[in-house]
C-alpha cells in the first residue's frame, strides 16, 4: 500500500503513502506525550518519553511482539490468520522453562537444546494447523480458535498451572552472567542519558530489525515473496498460473511459528518467568501490528516495513500511556480506536487510489478516441 506517484498528463500526481500515515501517527503520539510531560506532569524536566533509555526501552518491549507481527503479516497476506500466537507463546515459554529447569522428561534438558526443542514444537503446531487449512481449505479463523484453546489446554497441563521462573541460584539463566545472556546490551554498562536513565540496548533488538529486514527482501523481491501475495490476492487466479497454492499457504504458518517460538524465547528472557499468561492476548497485539502496518484481512496486500511502524506505534501507546499514569483499561481504548482509525483511513486510500486509476483510464480512452478521430479525418 505504498504509492509514492505517477505521470499523468505529463505531470506527476501525488498520491497518499499509507505507511507515512503510519508513521505521521506515531511521530505524533510521541510528540503530543511529550508536550504533555513537559507541561503538567514534569515541567521544566527532561521529558521521559523521548529519552534516550526510554526510546531504546521501548524497542526492546516490542521486539517480541514486532518478530511475531512479522510472521503473521505473512500469514495474512497469503490470505489466512492465526489467533493462536498468544498461547503457543505461552505454550513455547512454560514448556522450555519446565523441561530446563525441571526434569519434564526425566532429566534436566540443557538450555540450547530446551530452546531448540520448544522452537521445533511451536513449528509443528502450525504446520499441523497450516496443513489442515490448506489441505481442508477450511477457515483459518475456527482452525486457529481451537489452536488457542489446545494450546493453553497443553501448556496448563504442562506446569500443573504453576508458574516457573529462570532463575538458578539468584541468576537468570537468559540473563546477565547466567548460560545465556539474551538480554546483553550492546551499548556500554552504566551509560546515562540526560534524563538520568540507564540505557540500555539489547540483542534482540538488532535481532527483530534483522529479521524485518529479511522477511521485507523475501516479500519484495523473491519469486516466493510474490505468489504469497498472488495467493492472497485470488488463490483460484494463482492457481490457474501455475502456483502450488497449499504448499505456499502451508508454508506461511511454518515460517510463523518458527517466528513465534524464536520471539517467545527473548520475551522469556526479558520476564524471566514463564506463566501461562505470558502469551495472554498477545494476538491482539500482532494482529493490530499487522492491520496498522496495511495488511489487508482480505490478503493480497501489506508492507514489512509498515509492520514494523505498526508494532513500534503499538509499544508506543502501552509506553506512551504508562509514562502518563494512566490505567491500563485506557491502553485498550487507544489501541481500539488506533486499530480502527488505521483500516478506516487505510479504505479511505484505497477508494481515493480506485477514483483515481478510473479517471486516469477515461482519459487514456479519450485520447485514445481522439487520435483515432483524427487519423480517420486525415484519410
Amino acid at each position: 500500500m505504498t504509492d509514492s506517484g505517477e505521470r499523468l498528463g505529463g505531470r506527476r500526481k501525488f498520491r497518499l503513502d499509507y505507511n507515512l500515515i503510519v508513521l505521521i501517527i506515531l511521530v505524533g503520539f510521541i510528540a503530543i506525550v511529550t508536550i504533555m510531560q513537559i507541561t503538567t506532569i514534569t515541567p521544566g524536566k527532561f521529558p521521559t518519553m523521548i529519552a534516550p533509555a526510554n526510546l531504546t526501552n521501548l524497542f526492546a518491549q516490542v521486539s517480541a511482539t514486532g518478530i511475531m507481527a512479522m510472521g503473521m503479516a505473512m500469514v495474512m497476506i497469503g490470505g489466512g490468520i492465526d489467533l493462536s500466537v498468544g498461547m503457543l507463546t505461552s505454550f513455547v515459554v512454560l514448556h522450555l522453562a519446565k523441561s530446563f529447569i525441571d526434569p519434564l522428561y526425566g532429566e534436566r534438558l540443557p538450555l540450547v537444546a530446551a530452546i531448540l526443542l520448544s522452537i521445533l514444537f511451536a513449528v509443528l503446531m502450525e504446520t499441523g494447523m497450516g496443513w489442515i487449512i490448506s489441505r481442508f481449505k477450511v477457515e483459518p479463523f475456527i482452525i486457529t480458535l481451537g489452536g488457542m484453546i489446545c494450546f493453553r489446554g497443553i501448556a496448563l497441563r504442562i506446569v500443573n498451572s504453576q508458574e516457573i521462573s529462570m532463575t538458578i541460584n539468584g541468576v537468570q539463566s537468559l540473563g546477565e552472567g547466567g548460560q545465556m545472556d539474551l538480554k546483553m546490551s550492546v551499548v556500554p554498562k552504566n551509560l546515562v542519558d540526560v534524563a538520568g536513565l540507564t540505557v540500555n540496548l539489547p540483542i534482540y533488538v538488532f535481532v527483530f530489525i534483522g529479521i524485518t529486514a529479511l522477511i521485507w527482501v523475501i516479500m519484495k523481491y523473491t519469486k516466493y515473496g510474490r505468489r504469497i501475495y498472488a495467493v492472497g490476492a485470488n488463490s483460484h487466479a494463482a492457481y490457474l498460473a501455475g502456483i502450488n497454492v497449499k504448499n505456499i499457504v502451508l508454508s506461511t504458518y511454518t515460517i510463523n511459528g518458527l517466528l513465534v517460538g524464536v520471539a517467545s524465547v527473548f520475551l522469556l528472557s526479558r520476564v524471566n518467568t514463564a506463566i501461562i499468561t505470558t502469551g495472554q492476548n498477545k494476538e491482539i497485539d500482532v494482529i493490530a501490528a499487522a492491520v496498522i502496518g496495511g495488511v489487508a484481512l482480505s490478503g493480497g496486500k501489506g508492507n514489512i516495513w509498515g509492520v514494523f511502524v505498526g508494532a513500534i506505534l503499538m509499544g508506543a501507546i502501552e509506553n506512551g500511556l504508562t509514562i502518563m499514569r494512566q490505567k491500563a483499561e485506557m491502553q485498550f481504548v487507544a489501541k481500539g480506536l488506533i486499530i480502527i482509525g488505521a483500516v478506516v483511513v487505510g479504505a479511505i486510500i484505497e477508494s481515493m487510489v480506485s477514483r483515481s486509476q478510473t479517471k486516469q483510464k477515461q482519459r487514456e480512452e479519450e485520447g485514445i478516441s481522439e487520435v483515432a478521430a483524427e487519423i480517420s479525418d486525415a484519410e
